[in-house]
């Protein structure tokens, strides 16, 4: 035999009609091949909501890590606007004392 598998839903469809054409005399065969498909019928509706809730979780989730994105390069800009705005001030304060030297020095002469 080769790795070929039958859908799930082929199963629970060969199970139904196995529950409808066995003969047994108390019908507890057929109650039972009748139950395991019902049963396997709702494992596969579980199955398929818990996957579409996961869907949708990763959906979130990825929406989620582009806001973080985001916001780190938002707050990478607000450093760098930060660091230039220091420096200028930095710059605009060494002027400042530059002047202050030089007039100094001229109200001197």
């Amino acid at each position: 035999m080769g790795n070929m598998r039958s859908s799930t839903e082929t199963i629970i469809g060969a199970l139904r009609i196995l529950a409808n054409e066995i003969q047994s005399g108390d019908g507890v065969a057929n109650a039972c091949i009748q139950e395991a498909a019902d049963r396997m019928e709702e494992l596969c509706s579980e199955r398929d909501m818990y996957q579409r809730q996961a869907d949708y979780l990763v959906e979130r989730l990825g929406e989620t890590q582009m806001r973080m994105i985001d916001a780190e390069r938002i707050c990478n800009k607000i450093y760098i606007a930060r660091n230039i705005s220091l420096s200028e001030e930095c710059v605009v304060s060494a002027l400042a004392e530059i002047d202050k030297t030089y007039r100094t020095q001229n109200d001197g002469n």
